[in-house]
């Protein structure tokens, strides 16, 4: 460090004042070894690991100290009031009784049936096998008998079975349709990289679900492919076959395909577990939520045959729910203006193996108008963490950890207007964040360890000008602000750590603007790598239009851009100069 005689330049005053407050180290393990697993999108850690921290410069400290504190709490643990006038149902009820505390009714549809607007039920201990509709007009708070533990269970337990040659069969006759896009009846995507189902997994968009001894099996497509952990369901013949001996063993199959469809605006589910439904993928969800206002509390929603959640109407409101090993997604959302999601817990989705687009992972949303998603973990999705897509604006992402997805962490495309602040984002699969034709963008505070790359802010060809492009909200086609093409994205005080390719990665895969027709701001950066070549690339900067400049260092990318005047960059725990 060189100080004028009796002044300092402003990088060396700041140089001395970092210094001066000290650079904390707090390495669990290396930066190298927080990258070993980044492109592996490997399971979530219970915490996470500590990370560098300089003082003024990158993510606060307490944005990588503990995971968010996401999801349904336990079963069994909720104690709601209970209102007056409120109808007890029973899974040891009688639909003829009165629907009191002392005289349940049998069914939610019995209850519902007797229930006025504005009205309760109250849940009593076990399984219903059974779905339900809240009629439009008539909302209902549907909750738990306080300390007791409820689940909507959508299998049923088959019995009958009997041996055939080496494997074990009974007869069957549900059948589930097995359309693999929203629209029935209608084939895949044929747009390359945009189907539905892959060669790969073939019957990810059939519903048939079996599990033994609460194991879920694979299905498959030939009788001669059965194992002890596949099942084959024969439509034509009506049978269902096993590879393993089920005498002395509970095998379940699922036997309904949605849950509950809330019709009524105001309605409230709260405070139960739904399991094991079977909707196709046009049936939307197990759970639906078709009508404005609803709120959807302490639910767990698992097992699904495709998705778990789906919202289509505004005013929803998400809070503490554990969307957790569903088929395709865990939750989904179009047209979802005004949501406000709390507490919610993504994981493990996609169980059934569908393509990663146009639709799986932990949480995607499109056509959705001013969404906020704090406090939430979306994290081993096989996919994408969260994805807003499709003329998604004013978006605010916080508090919330996306860690060991197989795809990006956050995805926004094709959308407008966001501010992502405060996130751990960790050993997902492809980016960290990516940004792809997406404008006015604000990224601050954020931890982002491991992948592909950090953070990549890219463009294509896509313009909201173009009608015949898909992804247009026909309510605000006029809408001056969504526009496709990422302007005015600013990467301010984030802690990047370690990546594969580089830690920022700007390109216009059209080849027609430059950094300066970006209007991007990088700044206060942290940029923490195991060696002066962990990643090969810094930086990669489009300082023109036709490609892009990779920078290997800081002080590089800081002398020809003029950005990033203040960021720090540390390489194998030591500080570089500047």
């Amino acid at each position: 460090m060189s100080v004028a005689t009796g002044t300092m330049d402003r990088r060396s005053r700041r140089r001395q004042l970092l210094i001066a407050a000290t650079i904390v180290l707090m390495l669990a393990v290396t930066a190298g070894a927080l990258v070993a697993t980044s492109l592996g999108g490997g399971a979530s850690t219970t915490a996470h690991p500590e990370i560098p921290v300089v003082s003024g410069v990158g993510a606060p400290k307490g944005v990588a100290s503990t995971p968010a504190d996401a999801g349904a709490a336990p079963l069994g643990t909720t104690s709601y009031d209970i209102q007056p006038g409120a109808l007890f149902v029973s899974p040891s009820g009688d639909n003829d009784a009165d629907g009191t505390r002392e005289a349940p009714l049998r069914t939610i549809k019995a209850a519902l049936a007797r229930a006025a607007a504005g009205g309760m039920i109250v849940l009593r201990a076990g399984e219903y096998h059974e779905a339900f509709t809240i009629a439009e007009g008539l909302p209902v708070t549907v909750q738990p008998y306080p300390g007791e533990v409820v689940w909507l269970d959508g299998s049923e337990i088959v019995d009958g079975w009997r041996a055939d040659g080496e494997l074990w069969t009974v007869p069957w006759g549900t059948v589930f349709d097995s359309s693999p896009t929203y629209t029935r009846g209608a084939p895949d995507n044929t747009e390359q990289h945009w189907n539905f189902v892959t060669a790969k997994h073939p019957l990810a968009a059939h519903p048939d679900q079996l599990w033994f001894d609460d194991v879920a099996l694979t299905q498959v497509g030939e009788r001669s492919e059965v194992t002890a952990s596949r099942f084959f369901h024969d439509e034509s013949a009506g049978m269902l076959y096993l590879g393993t001996d089920p005498s002395s063993h509970t095998v379940r199959a699922s036997t309904l395909q949605r849950a509950v469809s809330i019709r009524a605006e105001g309605s409230t589910i709260r405070g139960i577990g739904v399991r094991r439904f079977a909707p196709s993928v046009p049936d939307f969800g197990a759970i639906t939520i078709e009508r404005a206002g609803a709120t959807i509390e302490n639910v767990v929603v698992t097992e699904s045959a495709t998705t778990g959640l789906f919202v289509t109407a505004a005013n929803t409101t998400i809070r503490n729910v554990s969307a957790k090993d569903n088929g395709m997604i865990g939750v989904a959302a179009n047209y979802a203006d005004n949501l406000v999601i709390d507490g919610l817990k993504a994981s493990g989705n996609n169980t059934e193996w569908f393509n990663r687009a146009p639709v799986a992972g932990g949480l995607k949303l499109t056509r959705s108008r001013t969404v906020e998603i704090r406090n939430s973990d979306f994290s081993d999705n096989t996919a994408t963490g969260l994805w807003f897509d499709q003329s998604c604006r004013d978006m605010t992402i916080t508090g919330s950890t996306f860690v060991g997805n197989t795809g990006h962490g956050i995805f926004l495309e094709i959308s407008a207007r966001a501010l992502i602040t405060d996130n751990y984002v960790a050993d997902n699969g492809i980016y960290g964040m990516k940004i792809n034709d997406t404008s006015s963008v604000e990224i601050r505070n954020n931890v982002v360890v491991g992948s592909r790359n950090a953070i990549a802010v890219l463009q294509d060809k896509r313009l909201k000008s173009n009608e015949n492009e898909s992804g247009h909200d026909e309510r605000f086609l006029d809408d001056a602000a969504m526009t496709w093409v990422g302007t005015n994205i600013s990467i301010l005080s984030n802690t990047l750590v370690g990546s594969d390719d580089s830690l920022v990665w700007i390109e216009d895969y059209s080849r027609t603007r430059s950094a300066r027709d970006f209007g991007i701001t990088v700044d206060n950066n942290l940029y923490v790598r195991a060696s002066e070549t962990e990643p090969r690339t810094l930086i990669a900067w489009p300082t023109n239009a036709i490609g892009v400049t990779p920078f290997s260092s800081l002080a590089d990318f800081a002398r020809s851009t003029g950005q990033e005047q203040t960021g720090v960059e540390l390489v194998g725990g030591s500080t570089v100069e500047r």
